[in-house]
């Protein structure tokens, strides 16, 4: 079973998502009526269930204090866990692909993984402008957005660590990073995380890359994709419609290379894909992110005549 779960959560007006934004992208037409069945919308919809999206409690939250944030996302990951486990009766033969609001939604996803397998069976990708790897001690800015690949690691913010039960990732992988802080780097370092910046990209060649990642995953039964949208260059997102913008970013036919290989491994369980909100009017990125959800189900393969 292949499930779409949209979870419009976020924190910052980049991931900012009134919960209707995915319907853009899943019901994406072309110009030619005749080729409907062909398009990546139908496959989508007619081969996936895609769930309600996770309802946004901010009630008693602080929009303006970080500090504060802490108490929606708690909400966030409860009511993640409490969908997943209503919807998914067999975990093992499921798929799911999260679509929302900014990178702190994958404390949500990663919450849910860790009450159905061991998560040192895991492997995350996580491919992204920034290491998102800071904690309350680490970051300049506090706030929780830069936070969530560390929790899901297992470290940071405890009211957030409590739900996993020690039941952390530890195998990660991170690519196209170019943005990272200082003691977040030091961070990295320490839980042994293996990080290659899009300065690595341009060395080696992705490629490689993406090789080494699944020597990296060999042991692992599953692999955890995660998609923030400013892993891109700039140039291929709205102005002003992503975090941080960062020069030098992957391009769209670099996501959906990663995507496919990492499909083909048989290992992808879950796929997440963050900060497509809903100011965002760039159709090349609709396609964008249709396509990615396509190939990330295993729906789009033909299109490579495999």
């Amino acid at each position: 079973m292949k499930f779409i779960l949209p979870n419009p959560f976020n924190l910052s007006v980049y991931g900012l998502d009134n919960g209707q934004a995915y319907k853009d992208i899943l019901n994406l037409q072309g110009a030619n009526p005749n080729a409907s069945e062909f398009l990546p919308s139908n496959q989508i919809n007619d081969n996936c269930t895609i769930l309600e999206p996770i309802p946004v409690d901010l009630s008693g939250v602080d929009i303006s204090n970080p500090l504060d944030h802490v108490k929606g996302a708690k909400r966030m990951q409860e009511n993640v866990i409490k969908e997943l486990k209503k919807s998914i009766n067999d975990f093992k033969n499921s798929q799911i692909f999260v679509i929302g609001g900014d990178h702190t939604i994958s404390i949500g996803t990663g919450a849910y993984l860790s009450t159905q397998v061991d998560m040192s069976k895991v492997g995350l990708l996580w491919i992204d402008a920034h290491g998102d790897f800071n904690t309350p001690q680490s970051s300049p800015s506090k706030s929780l957005t830069g936070y969530p690949c560390a929790i899901n690691n297992g470290i940071g913010e405890q009211q957030l660590l409590e739900v996993y039960k020690n039941n952390h990732i530890s195998k990660i992988v991170q690519v196209g990073i170019r943005d990272i802080d200082e003691l977040e780097s030091q961070n990295l370092k320490e839980r042994g995380v293996i990080t290659y910046s899009n300065i690595d990209v341009v060395h080696y060649g992705l490629k490689y890359i993406i090789e080494k990642t699944q020597d990296h995953f060999d042991d692992c039964d599953f692999i955890w994709l995660s998609i923030d949208i400013d892993s891109l260059d700039p140039i291929y997102c709205d102005n002003g419609r992503t975090d941080v913008p960062v020069v030098g970013g992957l391009t769209p036919r670099e996501l959906i290379y990663i995507t496919d290989i990492i499909h083909r491994t048989g290992k992808l369980k879950v796929t997440e894909l963050v900060q497509i909100n809903n100011s965002s009017n760039n159709s090349n990125l609709t396609y964008l992110a249709n396509r990615l959800i396509e190939l990330a189900f295993g729906l789009g393969k033909f299109r490579t005549n495999n």
